[in-house]
């Protein structure tokens, strides 16, 4: 483990570029920086689902919930706003309690690392997952009100659920892919386990996610 520090955008393409040789230079003073790149995310996640809430008719989504008997007529100018407050505390909870997942897994299974490091290193094998809701966000803003709509009703109508399942823990899109390969990296740097190991200590909190789907 070298003590060589490096910069921030340093770090960041490393990770993206060559992870195996980067994780090892990620130590806990760098909690902070892998800590914005998670909060960026979240922001983005929430700025963009509000906008595209805000760009379907309330009769488009009371329609989800006719069944319900609550008045949400006086949401009409705030259920973006609900919506993009739920999705940045789901981003920000899910990072944390997934971190502390591996930790335990890893430690668990004969692994030695320090958590705080450790949080360093899953925030910068969250960068896909930015990258991604920067695409998100840009879509958000340019996308017609017809397509939005057209978009939601086709997720709500999706009865597969292991396709849903599999969507909800990101593993049919080249972002969640990338983050699980950098996320089996930080566990192999920071834990001292084997990439066998790594993968299903990684792959626990989708499963767990998609057995949530299934059966619940």
């Amino acid at each position: 483990m070298s003590e060589e520090n490096l910069g921030f955008i340093e770090t960041v393409t490393g990770v993206l570029r060559r992870p195996t040789v980067t994780f090892p230079y990620i130590q806990e003073g760098d909690f902070m920086k892998g800590a914005v790149i998670v909060v960026v995310a979240a922001v983005l996640a929430g700025v963009s689902t509000m906008t595209y809430m805000n760009k379907i008719p309330l009769e488009v989504i009371l329609a989800q919930v006719q069944n319900v008997s609550v008045d949400v007529s006086s949401l009409q100018g705030t259920m973006g706003m609900f919506s993009a407050i739920g999705v940045i505390i789901a981003v920000l909870a899910g990072w944390a309690l997934s971190t502390l997942l591996f930790h335990a897994l890893s430690n668990l299974l004969g692994g030695k690392g320090d958590m705080k490091r450790f949080f360093a290193m899953t925030g910068f094998a969250s960068t896909p997952l930015l990258l991604k809701q920067v695409i998100r966000m840009i879509d958000a803003f340019t996308i017609s009100q017809d397509a939005a709509v057209g978009f939601f009703l086709a997720n709500r109508e999706i009865g597969n659920k292991l396709l849903t399942g599999l969507m909800g823990a990101n593993l049919l899109n080249i972002f969640g892919l990338a983050t699980l390969y950098l996320t089996i990296n930080a566990i192999n740097a920071n834990y001292g386990l084997g990439k066998g190991k790594a993968l299903v200590i990684a792959l626990i909190p989708p499963a767990v996610s998609l057995a949530m789907t299934l059966f619940l």
